[in-house]
């Protein structure tokens, strides 16, 4: 439910005295101790007029982003404090020229509103009384035995009933002067006048906003996540391509032969097979011309020595008896299926020494 806390004077310890009433209630009178009921409402805090000081002037055109400098620029003129020491409440520009603010002491609202935190109060908003008036008609409202100028009256002031009559050659002709229950005026003028609330002294909420931060911060990390599980995605596919590529090129360089590749692991483990069996069989071969040699007249050739190299094949250092055996050897060599490269074939002392190259 909806309250409003009304301090009447400028006196902001525990027994000022204060009016409050919420919604669709009567006011209560009492101190600003007693107004601690009023702990955990929606609070709107209104303020005495004679605690701060009103201003209405034109606004240089286009000021655009230099607006504050402007603002600050004209109150050097009119006021004698240190700006650092007031705390300005500017309210929107209107016709785009012409703008409203109130000027009070930064060090007095701080501490009202660390009294009003002790008695567990939270203003949501803040207002001056004079700012309330409904800007239907310039009124001026009675209100804790003085006068509240305001409402479609360019001042906001608040003037006992002497100075009223002092300054009345000042105030608009069609001033209306009222002396009902003000308490419903303020209430809803309080919806349209200027909030104190602004700048250091804005409401923020402690609940919602390290929510958002925390919901902020988790999306952040998780797109994160999601960009870095994608990059790593692109560079392994990446990779593999490149690997792809490569090997398909050795295959080629390889395998000129080959018509197609379809699966090149497969067709790799099958090549690997072929290129075994070969061999097993060209060692097969060779044994069993070796026996069917030794029991020929071949017999009286000889191995000297036998290599095998897995690129090159045999290799054989014989001696035969003379170079007709030698080509013998190298015809029966040839019908078992093998390329036959006689190379170094030279006279010896016991015939002739050759080397033979076999590869299937």
């Amino acid at each position: 439910m909806q309250a409003w806390l009304y301090l009447t004077t400028v006196n902001a310890d525990d027994d000022a005295p204060v009016t409050w009433w919420q919604t669709d209630g009567e006011p209560v009178h009492g101190t600003l101790q007693q107004a601690a009921v009023l702990a955990g409402r929606r609070l709107t805090l209104l303020l005495p007029a004679e605690i701060a000081s009103h201003h209405r002037f034109d606004v240089p055109p286009r000021s655009g982003r230099w607006l504050q400098q402007a603002i600050h620029s004209v109150l050097e003129e009119r006021l004698l404090d240190d700006p650092e020491q007031l705390h300005l409440a500017r309210g929107p520009l209107q016709a785009r020229r012409h703008c409203r603010l109130f000027v009070l002491q930064r060090q007095w609202l701080e501490q009202l509103l660390e009294r009003l935190a002790r008695h567990g109060l939270t203003a949501e908003r803040i207002h001056v009384d004079a700012d309330c008036l409904p800007d239907s008609q310039a009124l001026a409202l009675r209100c804790h035995e003085r006068w509240l100028i305001g409402g479609a009256c360019q001042q906001r002031l608040a003037l006992d009933d002497q100075a009223l009559e002092e300054l009345a050659p000042l105030l608009p002709d069609n001033l209306q002067r009222s002396e009902e229950t003000p308490w419903p005026l303020l209430a809803r003028g309080s919806t349209q006048a200027i909030d104190l609330r602004q700048g250091a002294f804005a409401l923020r909420s402690p609940s919602r906003t390290p929510w958002r931060a925390l919901l902020a911060i988790l999306v952040i990390a998780c797109g994160a996540q999601v960009a870095q599980d994608l990059g790593h995605r692109w560079l392994l596919q990446h990779k593999t391509a490149e690997v792809t590529e490569a090997s398909l090129e050795l295959w080629r360089q390889r395998f000129p032969d080959e018509p197609r590749v379809i699966d090149l692991a497969r067709q790799v483990q099958a090549r690997a097979q072929q290129a075994g069996q070969p061999q097993q069989s060209l060692a097969r071969r060779l044994d069993s011309l070796a026996s069917q040699w030794s029991n020929s007249d071949g017999g009286d050739t000889r191995i000297r020595r036998l290599d095998y190299q897995q690129a090159q094949g045999w290799t054989l250092q014989v001696n035969a008896p003379d170079f007709s055996t030698l080509e013998r050897l190298r015809e029966a060599l040839a019908q078992q299926g093998a390329n036959i490269q006689a190379d170094s074939a030279v006279l010896a002392p016991d015939g002739v020494s050759a080397r033979l190259k076999i590869t299937d």
